[in-house]
C-alpha cells in the first residue's frame, strides 16, 4: 500500500512536466524552418536594421574598458588621496601610495601596450585578397 501511494506521488511530480514540455517541442525543426523562410519572404530580402545594434570591433571594446579603468582609478586615487589628507590616518595614506602604484603601473602598461600595437601596425602589412582566376572555380566545380 506504501509503494502505490508512493508511485502516485511521484506521478503527480513528474508528469505535468513531461506533458508540457512535449506540448512545447510540437514545433519541429521543419515547423521551425518554415517559420523563418516566411519571415524572410515577408521581409522581402531587405535587411532591417533599425532597432540592430551596429557591431563594435574588439579594439573598440578594449580601448572603452582601457578608459573606463582609468577613470576607476583615477576616482579611487582621487577618494583615497582626500580621505588621507582629511583624517591623517596611516592606513589611508597607505591605501592611497597602494593605488596610486596601481594607477602609474596601469598607465605604464597601457604605454607599453599602445607602442607594441604602433609597432605592429607601421611593421605588418595585410595582404589584399586578391580574387579567384575563373580556371581555378571551375576546377573546384568539376571535381
Amino acid at each position: 500500500m506504501v509503494l502505490v501511494i508512493l508511485a502516485a506521488l511521484w506521478a503527480v511530480v513528474l508528469v505535468p512536466p513531461m506533458l508540457r514540455s512535449r506540448a512545447e517541442r510540437a514545433n519541429d525543426s521543419i515547423g521551425d524552418f518554415n517559420y523563418r523562410l516566411d519571415v524572410l519572404g515577408r521581409t522581402n530580402g531587405v535587411l532591417r536594421t533599425s532597432g540592430a545594434k551596429p557591431r563594435v570591433s574588439p579594439g573598440y571594446r578594449a580601448g572603452k574598458r582601457r578608459r573606463d579603468v582609468l577613470r576607476t582609478l583615477l576616482v579611487v586615487v582621487g577618494g583615497l588621496g582626500i580621505l588621507a589628507m582629511a583624517t591623517n590616518s596611516l592606513i589611508a595614506w597607505v591605501l592611497f601610495a597602494l593605488s596610486a602604484l596601481a594607477f602609474g603601473a596601469f598607465c605604464a602598461l597601457w604605454v607599453y601596450a599602445r607602442s607594441i600595437q604602433l609597432e605592429r601596425s607601421a611593421k605588418v602589412r595585410s595582404m589584399r585578397r586578391q580574387p579567384a582566376p575563373d580556371w581555378v572555380l571551375r576546377r573546384a566545380a568539376s571535381s
